[in-house]
């Protein structure tokens, strides 16, 4: 075990945060998803990141301030906590048991640290990274059970509301500090935060774009981080919560991830700005109300007039776009990276009907789309358990109280675009603590009673 500079600054960042301030610390710990606090060279040098060091203080505060009985609550049947409790469970054992088990029944695409360098097609047999997706699951239990005691009372939203705009406001930073390092030719100050041992893969140029990875070690982990973040603010500045301060973030956020050049950042946007179009439109039916144009509806219609006459003027210039789309999004597949992950979902639907739909153990197999991680690590019976955890998540109770609305809402949205994010190119079943924050923020308003009021809210039509 080898500490590096940043476990101490971790270690002492847990100490002075209180428990009502150690969400804000544990969300502003997930920027540095690149990052090494500690190094574990046992495991091949396998990092534990900022926001993992930080989860033995926040369970720590979370019992000390708050109890036993409160941090189990989250977990009990039938809320969500107790399908990601059956989850885990389920994921640990499978880690354990069926590479054993189920030694050489089938090829996988999979990685063992200190082994091997990179994925490669292997038998399937016990990897280490059967060890560390084990740890993350049960940080990710840790995280979500301690976070929903230390979310009550309902003022605490509020803190965990700003927790995550200064988060995002971080992020737009770091991204303008990468960018400024790519364009301007300054010192790069970032390759110090991405110490954690993973393949960097920072700068490259599509269309004549600067690639963005910001704290992270790629462009596609970072737009998976970013999206939440623009979908969390953005629904703020839709319900007039802080809208200056979320709506300035939201519009930073959405045109870097536009610079980003990164495909799985184009067609998340894409599917959750239909799926946003879609509950309004449904909404507006099924409540029989007139639809109303808002601030946003108004902006991306100017913005559409104003690229149908750009389009007009200048021809040329639909060429550069169409060349653009067509590199990033659409021969995407055609390039050595987009044949080598679709090879990966094939071997790992292979995988499933191998082993008859049991799995092949959580850590063993790697894919390139979320669904095709859980159906060919955990299962059937894992998928179906993260389908009810996320359905409690997603569906807003009907005495869900007013004055935390707005924020659990928000975190709904996040879930959401995360799993878009992952659904598009998420390659392990470990979704990050942040994801876990957020869905730990959104039921939170199904315990949350108290009604003093959060925030001045001045109402945006949708």
């Amino acid at each position: 075990m080898i500490p590096t500079p940043f476990a101490l600054l971790v270690i002492l960042a847990a100490l002075v945060s209180s428990g009502a301030n150690m969400p804000r610390t544990l969300m502003l710990c997930c920027l540095f998803g690149a990052t090494a606090a500690i190094e574990l060279p046992p495991l091949g040098g396998a990092p534990v990141t900022p926001a993992i060091l930080l989860l033995p203080f926040l369970l720590w505060r979370a019992l000390r301030e708050e109890g036993l009985e409160a941090c189990m609550r989250p977990l009990a049947y039938p809320r969500a906590g107790f399908w990601l409790l059956l989850l885990v469970v389920w994921a640990v054992l499978s880690a354990y048991f069926l590479p054993r088990l189920l030694a050489g029944q089938t090829l996988l695409f999979g990685t063992d640290r200190g082994v091997m360098n990179g994925v490669r097609l292997l038998p399937l047999q016990p990897l280490s990274t059967n060890l560390t997706q084990s740890a993350y699951a049960l940080a990710a239990l840790g995280a979500f059970a301690a976070l929903g005691a230390l979310l009550q009372p309902a003022d605490r939203l509020a803190r965990f509301r700003d927790a995550v705009l200064l988060l995002a406001s971080l992020n737009v930073a770091a991204a303008l500090l990468n960018l400024a390092e790519l364009h301007l030719g300054l010192p790069s100050l970032l390759e110090y935060v991405r110490n954690a041992g993973y393949a960097i893969l920072v700068g490259g140029e599509i269309g004549g774009l600067q690639r963005i990875s910001g704290t992270f070690a790629e462009t596609s982990g970072w737009s998976a981080f970013t999206l939440p973040l623009l979908a969390f603010s953005f629904c703020l500045w839709r319900a007039g919560v802080r809208p200056r301060y979320s709506g300035t973030i939201a519009l930073l956020t959405l045109v870097l991830l536009l610079l980003s050049t990164s495909s799985t950042a184009y067609a998340t946007l894409g599917a959750y700005a239909g799926l946003v179009a879609v509950a309004a439109a449904w909404q507006g039916l099924t409540r029989r109300e007139s639809l109303r144009l808002g601030i946003g509806s108004w902006l991306l219609w100017s913005c559409a007039v104003a690229a149908c006459l750009l389009l007009l003027l200048m021809p040329e210039f639909a060429d550069r776009v169409s060349d653009f789309f067509g590199i990033t999004l659409v021969r995407k597949l055609d390039s050595l990276s987009g044949i080598e992950r679709g090879s990966w979902n094939t071997q790992a639907w292979i995988n499933f009907l191998d082993v008859h739909g049991i799995g092949v153990g959580l850590g063993s197999a790697r894919a390139s789309s979320f669904p095709l991680v859980l159906l060919s690590n955990v299962g059937v019976l894992g998928a179906a358990l993260f389908l009810a955890f996320v359905a409690r998540v997603l569906v807003a109770p009907a005495d869900e109280p007013e004055d935390v609305q707005p924020i659990t809402r928000a975190s709904r949205h996040a879930v959401l675009a995360a799993l878009i994010a992952v659904t598009v190119s998420g390659v392990v079943f470990d979704l990050g603590l942040a994801f876990y924050a957020f869905a730990a923020a959104a039921v939170a308003g199904q315990r949350a009673r108290d009604s003093h009021p959060l925030h001045e809210v001045s109402h945006v039509p949708a």
